[in-house]
């Protein structure tokens, strides 16, 4: 285990919990809420995501975009017509109503 590991599951709040097979070999590791907030982040910060299968990345990316919501909580997201107004975006062909379309 290297030492950045080592210092992550020493970081964990709540032990581990472990789920065997019959032939003793373990088949499910159980952690809290936070503690798998904590794996996570590992992850996201010292594995390379090509190696991570498609649900790891899923969670990580899902933790990433959390994280990313909390840092702008303070700001109120931005409409799309807001967006594409200030980037010099002519809205008025986009944005129509149904009745302007000819039938």
């Amino acid at each position: 285990m290297t030492k950045k590991l080592k210092e992550t599951a020493a970081a964990l709040h709540i032990p581990p919990k472990m789920v065997y097979n019959d032939r003793v070999e373990t088949v499910e590791v159980i952690l809290s809420y936070n503690d798998y907030k904590t794996f996570l982040q590992y992850l996201a910060d010292y594995v390379d995501w090509e190696l991570l299968p498609g649900y790891l990345q899923d969670a990580v990316g899902h933790l990433l975009a959390d994280q990313a919501r909390a840092e702008q909580e303070d700001e109120a997201p931005a409409s799309l017509l807001d967006v594409m107004t200030d980037l010099g975006i002519d809205t008025g062909s986009i944005f129509r109503r149904p009745t302007e379309y000819p039938i």
